[in-house]
């Protein structure tokens, strides 16, 4: 199984990011990730932000083996042409570890706040298509052009080219039904979604059929969890911590566990297993403050080796 972790850069640093960073790699994890916003989303605003392809290049330079990412790279933001390119140039510089996230975006204030148009989630979701489209046209192809709704392209160069081949994993965020999963059935390598077990194993079954419609089987596509990891040795101590964060996001303590990873070590990897027999194949969890390294040791060294 695949356990990744998420470190938003919010109101840190690059040093101790780079430290989580360092640390997961040795710790075994498979992936670590960013994600893609210009300014906080939780934390106040004024906090530090940094701009995430800068970032996880610099940081693809700090890791020797664990996969690399965004989650996920908002489609908006950068010309699809222009992703393709970064995302090549940072596989090459993490020799091939390139998990490439994208999603259509939602986050309409800091659209607003950065100029950039929101449209509608339909048009929203052709764009990604197109997108991803465009993306593969360029990584595998000499002096691609492509004429769609929303994007061009003439006789364009992508070079260097990724290492992975004949592109990095895709990896698609989202939970939308009808045209979300349908694009995950067309693109994608990996599928991201936060839910509870019940939630996720219903989106699982829309998303089987979805497969068959593009003459794919859902097992090619590794089914991954998004959401908040909250554990502790002590009982007590666990459940303090996840009181607190439900407060946090103003839910009730039930309503936070529903969606998390939350509890002692054998109650995490009980809830795992619930996950798993819903169907999903990976886990990437938010662990709290960067700076706390707590959460990711005890993961290591008491969860992971049950699915080792």
């Amino acid at each position: 199984m695949h356990f990744g972790i998420q470190t938003p850069q919010e109101g840190t640093t690059f040093d101790a990011l780079a430290a989580h960073w360092r640390c997961a790699d040795e710790l075994g994890f498979d992936s670590v990730w960013l994600d893609d916003h210009f300014y906080s989303v939780v934390r106040p605003r004024t906090e530090a932000q940094a701009e995430a392809w800068t970032l996880l290049a610099a940081l693809a330079r700090e890791t020797a083996r664990v996969r690399i990412g965004i989650l996920v790279t908002c489609n908006s933001y950068r010309s699809p042409a222009l992703l393709a390119k970064m995302a090549a140039t940072v596989d090459v510089l993490s020799n091939g570890r390139l998990i490439h996230g994208v999603g259509a975006g939602w986050f309409e204030q800091e659209y607003q706040g950065y100029g950039y148009e929101f449209p509608d989630v339909k048009t929203r979701l052709g764009q990604l298509d197109e997108s991803l489209r465009l993306q593969k046209l360029l990584w595998t192809t000499d002096r691609p052009s492509f004429d769609g709704r929303h994007y061009r392209l003439h006789e364009a160069w992508c070079e260097p080219r990724p290492v992975q081949k004949p592109y990095p994993p895709i990896l698609i965020g989202g939970g939308g039904e009808k045209v979300l999963l349908r694009l995950v059935a067309r693109h994608a390598d990996i599928w991201n979604c936060p839910g509870t077990p019940e939630e996720l194993k219903a989106k699982i079954e829309i998303l089987r059929g979805h497969c068959a419609a593009e003459k794919r089987a859902v097992d090619a596509i590794e089914r991954t969890w998004f959401g908040n990891v909250v554990i502790d040795a002590d009982a007590g101590r666990a459940r303090a911590r996840l009181e607190r964060l439900a407060a946090a996001w103003g839910m009730s303590p039930e309503q936070m566990a529903d969606r998390a990873l939350a509890g002692t070590p054998e109650q995490v990897i009980d809830r795992i297993h619930a996950y798993r027999d819903a169907g999903v194949t990976g886990f990437i969890g938010m662990y709290g403050r960067v700076e706390d390294l707590r959460s990711t040791r005890l993961v290591a060294e008491r969860v992971l080796p049950a699915f080792r």
